[in-house]
């Protein structure tokens, strides 16, 4: 028969001291609360892995950080995903890269990997410093640390209204063919 365990509360986590040696409080379905000596308190999840069916565990965070609910809430997404066939740590870790990688593809990154190609072409040096520094000038300032996976064609209107309110009509023409060619 398995054990019923009784949901922590909030004054009975306050109210729990460190000990010269780490224990547990459990809140049940896996989730406990870790007492260290040092005084740290940390929420932990333990599950059996959709495919290895290995017990293995999560960490949710320290508390107070992370409150009783918010680590309930936590069990409850991981369960979820468990539910799926899904790792709730491989989801986070595939998750985090996928944040990583959009984060660290800006229009300045792709525009520069985009120019180093170009710069292979059978260009004149002038001519590939000319587009690189529009680009510099008038791009770059306005849309270049925005995900490129965020770019809209306002920005870029954006971006080239400044020329065109100096009466620059040439430029701004010159500017936009240039990310319609190369990044339309």
């Amino acid at each position: 028969m398995a054990r019923t365990t009784i949901p922590l509360t909030d004054t009975k986590i306050k109210t729990a001291k460190p000990t010269d040696k780490e224990y547990t409080l459990q809140d049940g379905n896996g989730l406990y609360l870790l007492i260290k000596p040092s005084g740290s308190k940390i929420w932990r999840f333990n599950y059996y892995r959709p495919i290895t069916k290995k017990r293995t565990l999560v960490s949710f965070g320290s508390y107070p950080a992370v409150s009783l609910a918010d680590a309930r809430q936590k069990r409850e997404n991981a369960k979820e995903l468990l539910a799926k066939g899904i790792d709730p740590q491989e989801h986070k870790q595939a998750e985090e890269q996928r944040l990583f990688e959009e984060k660290n593809n800006t229009f300045e990154k792709i525009a520069s990997d985009w120019f180093k190609v170009k710069s292979k072409s059978n260009l004149q040096e002038t001519t590939l410093k000319d587009i690189w520094r529009s680009l510099e000038l008038h791009v770059f300032p306005t849309v270049g640390n925005i995900a490129i996976t965020e770019l809209k064609a306002r920005h870029f209107i954006t971006a080239l209204e400044p020329l065109k309110a100096q009466g620059k009509l040439e430029s701004v023409k010159r500017v936009a063919q240039r990310l319609n060619t190369n990044f339309g």
